[in-house]
Protein backbone atom coordinates (compact mmCIF):
# COMPACT_ATOMS: atom_id res chain seq x y z
CA UNK A 1 0.00 0.00 0.00
CA UNK A 2 2.82 2.35 0.55
CA UNK A 3 4.47 2.01 -2.75
CA UNK A 4 0.71 3.01 -3.88
CA UNK A 5 0.74 6.42 -2.27
CA UNK A 6 4.29 7.46 -3.33
CA UNK A 7 3.03 6.62 -6.93
CA UNK A 8 -0.09 8.85 -6.04
CA UNK A 9 2.56 11.88 -5.19
CA UNK A 10 4.51 11.16 -8.32
CA UNK A 11 1.74 11.35 -10.00
CA UNK A 12 0.71 14.67 -8.60
CA UNK A 13 4.22 16.08 -9.30
CA UNK A 14 4.35 15.27 -12.61
CA UNK A 15 0.51 16.50 -13.13
CA UNK A 16 1.67 19.49 -11.85
CA UNK A 17 5.00 19.83 -13.32
CA UNK A 18 3.07 19.42 -16.74
CA UNK A 19 0.62 22.03 -16.03
CA UNK A 20 3.45 24.46 -15.09
CA UNK A 21 5.37 23.62 -18.46
CA UNK A 22 2.19 23.94 -20.52
CA UNK A 23 1.96 28.03 -18.99
CA UNK A 24 5.06 28.58 -19.21
CA UNK A 25 5.08 27.41 -23.06
CA UNK A 26 2.07 29.34 -23.44
CA UNK A 27 3.88 32.49 -22.52
CA UNK A 28 6.52 32.28 -24.01
CA UNK A 29 4.84 31.77 -27.41
CA UNK A 30 2.74 35.03 -26.57
CA UNK A 31 5.20 37.00 -26.41
CA UNK A 32 6.92 35.39 -29.61
CA UNK A 33 3.51 36.23 -31.53
CA UNK A 34 3.84 39.85 -30.23
CA UNK A 35 7.11 40.13 -30.85
CA UNK A 36 6.43 38.77 -34.51
CA UNK A 37 3.86 41.51 -35.19
CA UNK A 38 6.36 44.26 -33.81
CA UNK A 39 8.67 43.44 -36.20
CA UNK A 40 9.38 46.60 -39.25
CA UNK A 41 7.68 45.62 -42.68
CA UNK A 42 10.52 44.05 -44.75
CA UNK A 43 12.47 41.55 -42.92
CA UNK A 44 15.95 41.74 -42.01
CA UNK A 45 16.71 38.38 -43.32
CA UNK A 46 16.71 36.44 -46.40
CA UNK A 47 12.64 35.50 -47.42
CA UNK A 48 13.87 32.20 -48.17
CA UNK A 49 16.19 30.39 -46.12
CA UNK A 50 19.55 29.12 -47.78
CA UNK A 51 20.12 25.91 -47.16
CA UNK A 52 23.82 25.18 -48.19
CA UNK A 53 25.01 28.60 -46.15
CA UNK A 54 26.10 30.95 -49.07
CA UNK A 55 23.68 33.84 -47.05
CA UNK A 56 26.65 35.29 -45.58
CA UNK A 57 25.07 34.27 -42.18
CA UNK A 58 26.79 31.69 -39.56
CA UNK A 59 30.66 30.37 -39.15
CA UNK A 60 33.00 31.15 -42.62
CA UNK A 61 34.06 28.30 -44.16
CA UNK A 62 37.48 26.92 -43.29
CA UNK A 63 40.31 27.33 -45.74
CA UNK A 64 41.31 23.84 -46.70
CA UNK A 65 44.91 22.83 -47.16
CA UNK A 66 46.38 23.07 -50.65
CA UNK A 67 46.70 19.65 -51.40
CA UNK A 68 43.18 18.80 -50.54
CA UNK A 69 42.01 21.21 -53.36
Amino acid sequence: MAIHGRLDVIEETVEKTVEHLEAEVKGLLGQLEELAWNLPPGSFSPTTPDLFGDDGFGAPEPELPGNWK
